[in-house]
């Protein structure tokens, strides 16, 4: 990808909290157990939340959606119940039940903590700290940070709160080279994969499936896309799967809507298969950030005009324009697209 120096500096200048963003933090002890993580997480709407050390009154890591998901859909017991990760989409409801009650869901939150590299760690960041340090973090496939406050309690930002930033200080910015480079096209800046094909999951495969695909690039080291594009027989995006379509997911049914297809399991969730947000190669800068804020979405994918994938962009990458820390996203790009 292009970076230059003139946008690695851009934020220099900007700390924490010219963000002006206070997200709650409501944590979860680390003695309650999964199923109790589940209830709060769908009853408040959110994704994941920090863990909370009562004994030791501090936070020890964070339990998202994800982790819960990654330890059902990758737990031991499915090799002996599917005869093999081959026969995952022949599990039945009754025996995909009793592996999540018995192994996952009666276990401690804190069991959990570490399943993926950002749960481990629980990143915090003073508010007079400058934007550019928090970019690093972020560039590379973070999620959230933990803020303290002169005046109040600590509070979360996230990769969407520094991208809003960004968008909103890059557009009031006169300076032409940052001008220019926000006119470059996808194409221009290296996120088309041209003669690879992209990972996918099918509209005949289970969001189980689909899940276990997408969450094996869960490890922070080898960056957290969160994402895959659904694909019909053609080989055109249809849709999306992301972890944003397991909030509000709960232990006494929804999990077990795994086993539907993709399309029947976000149909559950939304009422309809959403519509993939998509751009095309010679869409610049600029406007894909714009469509990323105006969509809410964290990833927009890059069609032909066949409408098949042939790149992504994301949150992720535009944080990455501004600071020198993209290397991660890089190397595992190369890994998300394979050779035609």
């Amino acid at each position: 990808m292009q970076t230059t120096a003139k946008l690695e500096d851009f934020l220099k200048d900007s700390t924490v909290a010219d963000l002006k963003s206070k997200t709650e933090i409501i944590p979860i002890a680390a003695t309650d157990s999964v199923a109790d993580a589940m209830k709060e997480l769908a009853k408040r709407k959110i994704l994941s939340m920090p863990v909370l050390d009562k004994k030791k009154s501090k936070y020890v890591g964070i339990i998202s959606i994800s982790d819960i998901v990654i330890a059902t859909v990758f737990n031991p017991a499915f090799a002996k119940l599917a005869k093999g990760a081959s026969a995952i989409d022949k599990l039945t409801r009754e025996d995909f039940k009793k592996i999540i009650e018995k192994s996952v869901l009666n276990n401690p939150v804190c069991d959990l903590v570490g399943m993926t590299e950002e749960g481990k760690n629980l990143w915090a960041f003073d508010e007079k700290e400058s934007l550019t340090k928090v970019s690093e973090y972020f560039a590379q496939g973070v999620h959230r940070a933990l803020i303290s406050h002169q005046k109040g309690n600590p509070s979360f930002i996230s990769q969407t709160d520094l991208v809003r930033f960004i968008s909103k200080k890059v557009k009031e910015s006169k300076d032409k080279d940052v001008a220019n480079f926000l006119n470059n096209s996808l194409e221009k800046l290296g996120y088309v994969r041209k003669g690879k094909k992209i990972i996918s999951v099918s509209t005949t495969e289970t969001a189980l499936a689909g899940f276990r695909r997408l969450l094996q690039w869960q490890s922070f080291r080898d960056w957290n896309l969160a994402a895959l594009p659904i694909v019909d027989k053609d080989g055109k995006v249809v849709g999306n799967l992301s972890e944003s379509d397991l909030r509000e997911m709960n232990a006494e049914t929804r999990l077990l809507d795994l086993l539907f297809v993709t399309p029947l399991f976000l149909k559950t969730y939304c009422g309809e298969m959403r519509k993939p947000v998509v751009v095309s190669p010679e869409t610049s800068f600029v406007d894909a950030l714009d469509k990323l804020i105006s969509e809410s979405v964290h990833r927009v994918w890059i069609v032909d005009k066949d409408s098949k994938p042939i790149g992504v962009f994301s949150l992720s990458d535009v944080i990455s324009q501004f600071t020198p820390f993209a290397w991660s996203h890089e190397k595992v790009m190369d890994g998300l697209f394979t050779t035609s």
